[in-house]
């Protein structure tokens, strides 16, 4: 292995380290930047690409000027062509990884699938469509019939699923090889005990943090820096977005992690059962309105955002996300009693998203309800226990309330996750003080 090269000057990027290849490329590249970078130096950029004809100059140049690049390898193809780079560049291999084999229908967009300016993908993208329920739709049977012709399909005979399987860990295997990489061996192993994947290309937190750790050490990450990883990456790094594995696949492949109940993510719009998600699917449902409202937010425009994600709660009034948003709204309008309404109304919905009670409890804090502020983002923990802005935010409440030893616990747990955000080891300190604790200390 190349050693890392010794630091250079104060503030000067060590290493120019280029990531190319598809969405997987991109969040290597992420995660690298976010957990590693700010120690290393190294400087990070990506370029989204699956063959040499989609380089463009700009990439092109990125490329001419790295000192590290890593590439993706494809079936057919690897990118960059090892013939198109300079000989001072280290070339580092990463395989393309999926598992198409859980979902067979994959591959092929909802025919209404279209770009909007806050959802450049649309929808239901090739990523999350399914040909089976593509064909219902062409052939014009309605939404309840298609969901039980599907579910009562016999999906392991007509898709061949045992074929399919070998065919596609083949593949996953020459990939390995050309990248001397091992993700299919732990693909095969654990398949069936956890979801490795959201979705046919994008890997759940285990199968992604197994390649990653494999990259990085490649590019020289120390025991630290790998463990700083996994520390700080408590999620995968891909859309929440999550397709529905098909009852007969489950029971085919014997999934273990499968229930009968089973719920899915959909954007922001909540979980579904695979019925529920079916029957969406169909009638290209999905609150628009209010996903183009909390993206007008989003972009500074509170005068459409407030109109539209109005408009969207009018059609989609369990929205928890939206409705702590609109609360939002109404408080900065000096509405708060109506403010507080939609609070409460908010807090009595089972949320199952952790964004959503998060949401929530940055709505009661600037309420000043800072009790029901707390008991929000203690749920949005519960659920997803290593988002660090929530612990921070749980450490402000606390604070508050007068809990400072609480505070200071949440606040400790908050930087043990996230030790790079600026200013919040100042908040920590001053708690620390307060109490003649040492600020720094190490979470229990």
């Amino acid at each position: 292995m190349q050693e890392r090269v010794l630091r250079a000057g104060k503030g000067q990027a060590l290493r120019k380290i280029v990531f190319i290849g598809n969405c997987q490329a991109g969040a290597l590249a992420d995660v690298y930047r976010s957990c590693i970078a700010p120690c290393t130096e190294d400087f990070v950029s990506q370029i989204f690409a699956y063959g040499e004809e989609q380089i463009d100059t700009a990439a092109r140049a990125l490329l001419d000027a790295a000192d590290v690049i890593v590439g993706q390898v494809f079936d057919y193809e690897q990118v960059p062509d090892p013939e198109n780079i300079g000989p001072h560049v280290l070339l580092i291999r990463f395989p393309w990884v999926a598992a198409h084999f859980l979902w067979p229908s994959y591959n092929e967009a909802h025919p209404r699938n279209q770009a909007y300016w806050y959802l450049p993908s649309g929808p239901w993208p090739a990523q999350l469509g399914d040909s089976f329920l593509n064909r219902m739709i062409a052939e014009g049977v309605g939404a309840a019939e298609a969901a039980e012709r599907y579910l009562r399909l016999d999906i392991a005979s007509a898709a061949r699923l045992e074929r399919r399987y070998e065919l596609i860990m083949d593949a996953q295997r020459l990939r390995d090889e050309r990248s001397g990489t091992e993700t299919a061996d732990f693909i095969e192993r654990h398949f069936r005990d956890e979801p490795l994947f959201v979705s046919p290309d994008h890997p759940g937190l285990s199968l992604f943090l197994h390649l990653a750790r494999q990259v990085y050490a490649k590019l020289g990450a120390t025991a630290a820096d790998l463990a700083r990883v996994e520390t700080m990456v408590r999620k995968t790094p891909f859309p929440a977005d999550e397709l529905p594995i098909h009852p007969g696949v489950a029971r085919h492949f014997g999934l273990r992690f499968w229930r009968e109940d089973a719920r899915y993510r959909h954007l922001r719009s909540g979980r579904f059962t695979a019925e529920e998600y079916y029957r969406r699917y169909m009638v290209y449902e999905w609150d628009e309105m209010i996903h183009e409202g909390l993206a007008l937010l989003d972009a500074g425009r509170k005068a459409e955002g407030y109109d539209m994600l109005g408009k969207g709660l009018g059609r989609a009034p369990h929205h928890v996300l939206g409705l702590a948003r609109f609360g939002y709204l109404l408080i900065e309008r000096g509405q708060l009693v109506e403010a507080e309404a939609v609070a409460w109304r908010a807090a009595a919905i089972d949320a199952s998203e952790p964004d959503s009670h998060a949401a929530l409890g940055h709505l009661f804090a600037a309420l000043k309800r800072h009790q029901e502020a707390a008991a929000a983002f203690r749920k949005a923990l519960a659920l997803e226990a290593g988002d660090a802005s929530v612990w921070m935010a749980l450490s402000v409440v606390l604070d508050r309330l007068g809990r400072t030893e609480e505070a200071l616990a949440a606040a400790r747990e908050a930087i043990r996750l996230n030790p790079f955000e600026p200013g919040w080891g100042e908040h920590v300190e001053r708690l620390g003080r307060r109490i003649g604790s040492p600020a720094l200390a190490p979470a229990g």
